[in-house]
């Protein structure tokens, strides 16, 4: 009997290692896609400084030629313009963030709207940090598992297992007082279990960690397979680039900036044609855009063959090729 109880409470155990696991490789994935966009707009924001400070530099150029300066002249108003106009907006950057926020912070802080947004945005942070905390803990907990399988194994084959009783410590507990709870312990508890993640956000982050593992799966399904099959042909650098590629090729929307890779002589036309089909089915992605995809990658062996063709001929059989459509990949 106790053999049983031991076993579906390392199953639960288990379960719930299986859960919480994948609750942190989805709670790692948002957390990488937040600081992508938060890149993107920090790139975009330089991008918009450096075209102004371009624009008042040009618009300098031309008063000055308008004035009848000459060309060298004109250049070096550009230029001197440029830097002046950078080094100004690095010190006003400067100078806000470690003078002017935190007075305008403090000044906001007054209003009680603005407090309340300040702590739902601290909220996702402690969340985060307090479920991690909580799963390690489990996971920590869980370890001895094997030796209390062991004990109670044995115990099988001798005699029942006593577990003994404490009454000294159960007449301790009993003769406890009951406090009333005081405001800050309910305060407390509240906290905590507004800090517990929902059913949804479980749900959520199980199916998100589940979607995550399936395309891991395919990438490396065809990573495998393009190792298998590439590998008579290509140096050990340029295949590990090409694997590369088709990685930022399947995690981007968009065609990723490539260099060209020169295969060896014995693959004709239609085996880069045959491979890029076997790959762009694979991912699911448009015939179109992985033509222009093997295009770009291998631009000396399809030289001679336009995009438009390279997708109306990348599943044809006609001829006699070394790689093959592969159905089971794609």
């Amino acid at each position: 009997m106790m053999k049983y109880i031991v076993k579906s409470l390392s199953t639960s155990k288990t379960m719930d290692f299986l859960k919480n696991k994948s609750y942190i490789f989805a709670h790692k994935r948002l957390t990488y896609i937040t600081m992508e966009q938060k890149k993107i707009e920090h790139i975009t924001l330089n991008l918009i400084v450096f075209g102004t400070i371009v624009i008042i530099g040009v618009l300098a150029r031309q008063t000055v030629l308008h004035y009848g300066w000459d060309e060298f002249s004109s250049n070096l108003i550009l230029v001197v313009c440029s830097i002046i106009m950078g080094a100004i907006y690095l010190n006003l950057q400067m100078v806000f963030g470690q003078l002017l926020s935190p007075t305008i912070e403090k000044c906001f802080m007054r209003f009680e709207c603005y407090r309340n947004k300040a702590v739902v945005v601290e909220t996702p942070t402690i969340h985060s940090k307090l479920v991690e905390s909580t799963i390690n803990s489990k996971l920590i907990i869980s370890e001895p598992e094997p030796e209390m399988e062991e004990i109670e194994t044995t115990s099988d084959t001798t005699e029942e297992v006593s577990i003994p009783s404490c009454p000294e410590l159960n007449e301790d507990v009993a003769e406890l007082p009951k406090e009333d709870a005081t405001p800050s312990t309910i305060n407390n508890i509240s906290i905590e279990e507004s800090n517990q993640p929902t059913e949804y956000e479980v749900f959520r982050a199980n199916a998100m960690a589940e979607k995550e593992r399936a395309s891991q799966e395919k990438l490396d399904k065809v990573l495998t397979y393009t190792k298998q099959n590439l590998v008579l042909y290509l140096s050990e650098t340029d295949l590990n680039r090409l694997c590369g590629y088709i990685t930022k090729y399947y995690l981007s929307d968009s065609l990723p900036k490539v260099e060209p890779i020169k295969v060896d002589t014995q693959l004709k036309t239609i085996d880069i044609m045959h491979f890029g089909w076997n790959i762009g089915k694979s991912f699911g992605k448009p015939r179109l855009q992985t033509a222009t995809f093997i295009k770009r990658v291998f631009a000396h062996t399809l030289r001679d063959s336009e995009i438009s063709t390279i997708e109306r001929k990348m599943s044809h059989t006609e001829s006699e090729c070394r790689i093959k459509l592969d159905r089971k990949i794609a």
